[in-house]
This record gives C-alpha cells, sequence and structure tokens, in this order.
C-alpha cells in the first residue's frame, strides 16, 4: 500500500516512502491561485530540470526533459509519481507563480526506502565448547539498514564478553558460558519496514 502524499508549502521539507505503485506530492493552501507552476527535478529551476510545467488560464501542460512517463501532473499542484523506486530518491522543485506572478520556491526531498528481504544468520558451529569463542553474522542484501539482535525472544543484553562490529552485523562471543546457550535472531530495518530472520540454536557443551 502506498504511502499518503506528502503536503507541503514554501520552504524545504523531508518526506519519505517506500517503493510502490506511486507516492503523491501536493501544495497545501490555494492551488487556484497560481498563474503557473513548474516541476523540476534537483535544487535548481534551470529548463534541464524540468519534469513539467502548466499554465492556469490555458489548462495548458507542457512536459519537460526530465519528465520519464512515470510522472502525473494536476491543475491543483500536485505530482504524481508512479511506480516508485529508489531512483525517485533526490531533491524535487516546485516554482509557482502566483496572482501577481510573483514567484515563490519550494524544495522537498524525497527518500525512497525499499522494503527489506528476510536476513539470515551464518555460524560456523551450532555446538560450542565452553570457554571457545563463537561468531554470529547477520547477513543481509539491504544496505542502509539497522539491525538488532534478539536473544530466546527479547533484546540481546550485549555484555563484556560480547562484541559488536561497527555495521552490528557480527555478533562475538567470547568465552562463551552455559547462559550463552539459547535461541539467537537477527532483525534488520529501515524506517519502513522490518523483517527476522528464522533462529539459530547455539548449544553450550560442557567442557
Amino acid at each position: 500500500m502506498a504511502p499518503p502524499s506528502q503536503l507541503f508549502c514554501k520552504g524545504f521539507l523531508l518526506t519519505a516512502g517506500i517503493e510502490g505503485p506511486r507516492m503523491g506530492l501536493q501544495v497545501a493552501g490555494d492551488a487556484e491561485k497560481f498563474q503557473a507552476f513548474f516541476w523540476y527535478k534537483g535544487k535548481r529551476a534551470f529548463e534541464e530540470f524540468k519534469i513539467a510545467h502548466y499554465e492556469t488560464a490555458s489548462q495548458s501542460l507542457k512536459w519537460g526533459c526530465k519528465h520519464s512517463g512515470r510522472e502525473k501532473v494536476y491543475a491543483n499542484g500536485s505530482l504524481l509519481l508512479q511506480n516508485v523506486t529508489q531512483e525517485h530518491t533526490g531533491i524535487y522543485t516546485l516554482e509557482t507563480f502566483g496572482t501577481y506572478y510573483q514567484c515563490e520556491i519550494t524544495h522537498v526531498h524525497l527518500q525512497v526506502y525499499k522494503i527489506v528481504t528476510q536476513p539470515f544468520i551464518q555460524v560456523t558451529h551450532t555446538k560450542v565448547k565452553r570457554q571457545n569463542t563463537a561468531i554470529l553474522t547477520c547477513a543481509s542484501p539491504d544496505t542502509g539498514v539497522d539491525i538488532s539482535w534478539i536473544f530466546n525472544n527479547k533484546p540481546l543484553d550485549i555484555n563484556g564478553r560480547m562484541t559488536l562490529s561497527p555495521e552490528k552485523h557480527r555478533l562475538t562471543i567470547a568465552p562463551l558460558r552455559l547462559e550463552d546457550g539459547g535461541e539467537y535472531l537477527c532483525l534488520v530495518s529501515n524506517p519502513f519496514s522490518s523483517k527476522k530472520s528464522y533462529p539459530v540454536y547455539l548449544f553450550l557443551i560442557s567442557v
């Protein structure tokens, strides 16, 4: 399901959503007062970045060189993006001309996220002797995601014998104790989706 359209007026705003069939950028306020408006892909209101140009009086719409065929523009100033992918991430600029052709420019930064794929845990051995080392790796093809660890259905309490890599994808436990035995999962997430790995069971063997 597509996220709701983003409403904005003057200034610089941030908005985000997930890949999907559509995403709308709408103008707050009385768009009927516009004499004309332009949409651009990028921060500069230059011809080479123009998506579309709409003239209110003549109800004429002209496409620019940045029109990919996946955009729709409406008389109320709205820009609809279709078949949204991460390629749509970036800055969009709306240039409007009011009753007396006073110009206003609004920038919006759109961040498009992918729905994360299910990760899986790699571990060399699931049966390990006490005092040895266990290394568990949360493998995911996704980038720019947050990774957290779950132990026996609770967030993992990192103690002095545990080390996480900077990206948190690798968990090292040394030396192992009997209480480290149990079920491990990793959770991969971004602001719009999250998925857990299948559990991996670590069995501790007494020496």
